[in-house]
């Protein structure tokens, strides 16, 4: 537990409203699977974005959202084939850069950001932070930046140089905490632990925040995209690595088992954030 008092706040940038077999897997052979899964109804996936304050190391970042692009245009933004997923994406009016601002926040002044994976809605307002640097792990920028990776659901176009880019090689550097095989305290103080959780993406990484007036808060990016997918441990249709996927699963599901008290938000859970927000 940390002294640090750390405030969090969530920022909504839009919903992507997505097949109910794409986020739970359907039963079945990978055909039926994959027939199956573009069905069954419509999950509305929020898009979100969370700002810390440390009371040392300031204004921290985790994941972006929208460019006023995206808010524009749509999700041309996104280039091809992503914009293909994300046609339907609902984007909040106030862009990205907007909400920071509309909380005391220069994008100008935003000097550190972690990145839980790099697929196209999270690092669309990274363009938007000419002076960030961008924490992400070894594995994950390895994979943004190697081939084929517009079909994995990277954006090039939003990406910064290597300089801007904080790497953090997470299964060299990691020490194990819980249930999870590595993680890495990144301020020195336990207020910010950076929890490996492959399997969405090769290098996913969720973020566990101790904060002043929240306690606990697990930040789970897209290693799951509703609790549901924790509580059932349901893998949604596509995964980077199953067998990653599930391993993430069991360890973010025996970690909230352990730790009932823990607020665990998914990025794309329809619900879950509204805790943060008392939204109605």
């Amino acid at each position: 537990m940390s002294d640090a008092a750390v405030t969090l706040d969530v920022l909504f940038h839009g919903v992507l409203p997505s097949p109910h077999g794409y986020v739970y897997r359907p039963d079945g052979n990978r055909v039926i699977r994959t027939l199956r899964g573009f069905g069954g109804g419509s999950v509305p996936l929020p898009c979100l974005s969370f700002v810390l304050r440390h009371p040392t190391a300031g204004v921290i970042l985790v994941d972006t959202g929208f460019h006023p692009a995206l808010v524009e245009r749509g999700a041309a933004d996104f280039g091809f084939p992503l914009r293909v997923i994300f046609r339907s994406v609902r984007p909040e009016p106030t862009a990205f850069d907007a909400q920071l601002r509309e909380r005391g926040i220069d994008p100008g002044d935003v000097t550190q950001v972690v990145m839980t994976h790099l697929h196209g809605d999270h690092t669309s307002g990274m363009r938007l932070l000419p002076r960030a640097e961008f924490v992400v792990s070894a594995d994950e920028l390895r994979t943004a930046r190697g081939r084929g990776a517009a079909t994995k659901g990277f954006v090039a176009a939003h990406l910064p140089g290597d300089a801007r880019f904080r790497v953090v090689d997470i299964g060299r550097d990691g020490v194990p905490f819980g249930p999870f095989a590595q993680s890495i305290d990144l301020l020195g103080d336990g207020s910010v632990r950076l929890l490996s959780t492959p399997g969405h993406t090769p290098g996913h990484l969720s973020v566990l925040v101790e904060t002043a007036d929240r306690g606990t808060v697990l930040l789970v990016g897209d290693a799951a995209y509703t609790r549901r997918n924790i509580d059932e441990r349901i893998l949604p249709l596509l995964t980077d690595s199953d067998g990653d996927a599930r391993r993430s699963l069991d360890a973010l599901h025996e970690y909230g088992r352990e730790n009932p008290d823990v607020t665990v938000i998914p990025t794309h859970d329809p619900e879950a954030w509204r805790e943060l927000v008392g939204h109605e």
